[in-house]
Formats: structure tokens, sequence, C-alpha cells
């Protein structure tokens, strides 16, 4: 993914670009002007800056002429494309212009190697035909692929685009598909990528966290339920699976699904037919199904815990979303672009992205993920002085907290607890410890009625937390 920035005033049109690159893969960050961009970005992690000519100055061109630009101009005129294509700029395009004359110069402002000061002497006077160019031309048939708009999925490392690759192909079908995954590693964005680039994409996409509805109402969520079918059911009503027919359904975290609604659901996949409960009679549907799991399936089938017909029906595509610490230079992507999104929330003015910060932030681990990394930036803009950002307000856990945490959750028959220490007195100490030291020995609900919550809360704190479910070897 190309990092570009744009540098315009609030009513320039150039902020248009923003949602024009966006939707075709770029990452994009926004200045008022250039100083202002200097002072809270490396520049040199843009591949391209975007300027509008009215927030420009011969001073601040100097500073931005080292880097690769294209200006655009709300007054254009030949003697102006001269002067600023003179002091290093790619392209000049004149305001307003359209995405497509936008997006073709972009691409070919990053194919092509930045200019020497010889070579900038040579096309500082070109000719109106020149200029015209700019706003004729349309994309390339040769452009590289930048990543599909509709994923939203951050990410440039050899990893990543083998899964956009695979994500591309498996979209265009119907074939049922299995994310797996890390928890937080991004599994329902890469669901929603699929459903956005396939041809049931003008139709519902229905997701569902299986781990988040109570065991009892789950059937009946699904697929609906007949009046009076059980207690509290005073009318009939149509389930999820319903929802998104001629559509996707989504189910999160399938290996939490009881086994009952396994067989109804084999029953969907099979017969493409649906029966409420309580019903004697069948509805046909046309879904098309992705489901995702961090949990090994397999095992479980081995383990009676998953049904072996049911697997083997999901098994068709399967795509794999590698964990944050596997992603190299997407981890420094990834965390400026989730550090604008904190500032915005907080309402706190973006503070330079230091080496040292960046530095903290590719030495941790990151177990969990990129929910965990999300949740860590957030306690550093609001600890850190402002304009600033200290590693140390990051507060991450030490790789020995994690260690310990995990072997907890691996060690122990029924009448041997965990080694697990309680760090704090707060009552999410309490919680995480509780949790780690009996889901060896007890499954979600019983842990859920333990501690007198529902197993929708449970699952919740799980995430805020960061507390790794139990490991099915």
């Amino acid at each position: 993914m190309y990092h570009v920035m744009v540098i315009c005033g609030d009513n320039s049109p150039l902020k248009e670009v923003d949602r024009w690159l966006s939707r075709n893969g770029f990452h994009v960050n926004i200045s008022q002007t250039i100083e202002q961009a200097i002072k809270y970005y490396e520049l040199d992690d843009f591949e391209l800056l975007l300027v509008d000519a009215e927030v420009t100055s011969d001073e601040s061109l100097a500073k931005i002429s080292q880097q690769t630009f294209i200006i655009f101009d709300q007054r254009p005129s030949l003697n102006g494309a001269i002067e600023y294509m003179a002091k290093g700029a790619s392209y000049f395009i004149p305001l307003p212009t359209d995405p497509d004359t936008v997006l073709t110069q972009v691409i070919e402002a990053l194919e092509k190697p930045k200019r020497s000061t010889k070579s900038a002497e040579l096309i500082a006077e070109p000719s109106s035909s020149d200029i015209s160019l700019f706003a004729n031309q349309s994309s390339s048939p040769n452009s590289p692929a930048l990543g599909s708009p509709e994923s939203g999925i951050i990410g440039n490392s050899p990893v990543m685009h083998m899964l956009f690759d695979e994500l591309q192909k498996v979209a265009k079908t119907n074939a049922t598909v299995l994310i797996h995954g890390e928890s937080g590693t991004g599994k329902e964005l890469v669901a929603k990528s699929i459903h956005n680039l396939s041809k049931r994409k003008n139709n519902a996409l229905i997701s569902v966290n299986c781990a988040a509805i109570p065991e009892n109402l789950i059937e009946s969520e699904l697929f609906g339920h007949e009046k009076g079918a059980f207690t509290g059911a005073v009318s009939a009503r149509d389930g999820l699976i319903v929802a998104a027919d001629n559509g996707t359904l989504f189910l999160d975290e399938i290996g939490e699904l009881p086994l009952e609604a396994q067989a109804r659901l084999l029953r969907v996949l099979q017969e493409g037919e649906i029966r409420r409960v309580g019903a004697v009679t069948s509805t046909q549907v046309n879904i098309r199904l992705v489901t995702a799991t961090h949990r090994n399936l397999l095992q479980m089938v081995q383990k009676g815990m998953f049904r072996e017909d049911l697997y083997y029906r999901l098994y068709v595509m399967e795509l794999t979303v590698p964990a944050l610490r596997e992603r190299g230079e997407d981890i420094s992507l990834i965390a400026k672009t989730l550090l604008e999104k904190a500032c915005k929330k907080h309402d706190k003015p973006i503070p330079q992205y230091t080496k040292a910060f960046d530095k903290a932030i590719r030495e941790h681990s990151w177990p969990g993920n990129v929910r965990e990394l999300e949740n860590a930036l957030e306690r550093a803009i609001i600890l850190s002085p402002e304009g600033k950002l200290e590693a140390s307000n990051l507060k991450l856990k030490t790789k020995d907290s994690y260690t310990t945490a995990t072997k907890a959750t691996q060690t122990g028959a029924a009448d041997s607890a965990p080694q697990f220490a309680i760090e704090g007195t707060t009552l999410d100490d309490y919680f995480k410890h509780f949790v780690l030291t009996h889901q060896h020995k007890m499954t979600e609900t019983q842990l859920a009625q333990s501690l007198g919550i529902s197993r929708k809360s449970l699952w919740e704190r799980r995430q805020k937390l960061g507390i790794p479910r139990k490991v099915t070897e």
C-alpha cells in the first residue's frame, strides 16, 4: 500500500482526493500546510506529496524539494506550471479535476524515479499541450495493483500481498471460505472484503459472532423460530440466515457453535434449505457462507468437539490472516494509521512519530495483534504530553508475562491449578486470574455463570483484556 500526503486548506477541492485515493487502496494523510506536515510527520515515510499551490511559498517548496510531489492549482497558468516544475514538481494539475486524472498521475509519479536536477531543467519549459495532457489521460492498463479499495486492510508485506492475491481470486467465486488467524488479526475485514468483491455485494452481509450469543439462543438467532417454539417465543421470527438470503453470511468464531446448531448448519449447506426452530416445513435459501476461527478445527474434530462432516463442508477454500508480528514493516504503517484514529477520537493533535517510538512498537511481539496495538496506542496518546509520544506510555506487558499467562492455559489437570499470579488488585486483574485459572476445566458457559455474566460479556472482556482462549492440543 502506498502512503500519500495531501497538503491543502480546509476549503480546497484537493480534499476530495483523499476519498478518491482511499477507495483505490492508498493510505492518505492530510495536513493544512507544508510546515504542519513536516512538524507532525516524517515525510520520508510518504512516497508522494499532493500539494495545493494555495498553501505554498518559495521557502516551503524548498523544504520538500527532495520529495516526489505534484502541484494542484486553482488558478492554473502556463507560467505557473513552468515555475512549479522547475522547483521540482513531478506534475502540474489544474483544479478542479477528476478521479481518473488524479489516479493516472499519482501512479505515474510513483512508478518513475525521482528526477535529477539536470532532468528537471530539461522539462522546465513545457508547452501548453504538455499541461493539457494531464486532464485527458486515462488510467494506464499496466498500472500496478495497489490492493482492493473494498478491503480496508493495511499491508504491504509479502505475506499480505499473498493474502490479497488469494482474496481477489476467492471473492469472485461462490465457494465457502474458512478464514483462519489469531484473535485481533482482522478476520472480519477479510470477510467483508470477500463480500464486497463478490457478485453478491449489492445484497446483505450478515455478520454473527458465535461466541457472543448464549448457547440456548443461538439456534433461534440463526435459524429463526415459530410462535410458541419455546418460552418467550411470542411470535414467529426469521433468523439471520434468512436475512442473508442472496447475500453472504459470516460466522465468526465458528468453533464456538454448539453441536446441535452445527447439524442444522450442515443441512443449510447440503440442501440449501432452512427450518425454523419448532417448524415442520423448510424454506429455500441461497447464501454464501464465510466462517472464521482462531482455533484448530481439525483437532476439535478429533476430540469430538466439532462435526467432521461440517468441517469438510467448510474447508473448501482457506485464507490465513498472518499475525501482526509476522508482517514486518506493516506494523509501522498500521501504528501510524491507528495513531491518527486515536488522536481524532480524543481530540488530540497528531504527535511526531519518532524512531524511538517505532522501535518500541517493532520490538513487541503483539500476542493480541492489531486489537492490542490499537489499545496500546490509545493509552500512549492519553498519557503522553501533548504533541509527544513516549514509548513507556504504551504500557506494554513483557514477553515473560504473556508466556506465564499462556502456560497457565496449557498446564495442570483438574486437580492442579495453573501457576498464575495476580499482578494487581483491580477487578480486571481478578477477572483475568479467574478465567486463566479455571478455563482448562470449565466451558465458556460455566465460566460466565461463575462470574455472574453472560457469554457475550465474557467474550467482550476477553477481547478487551487480551485473555487468550484455552489452547486445544
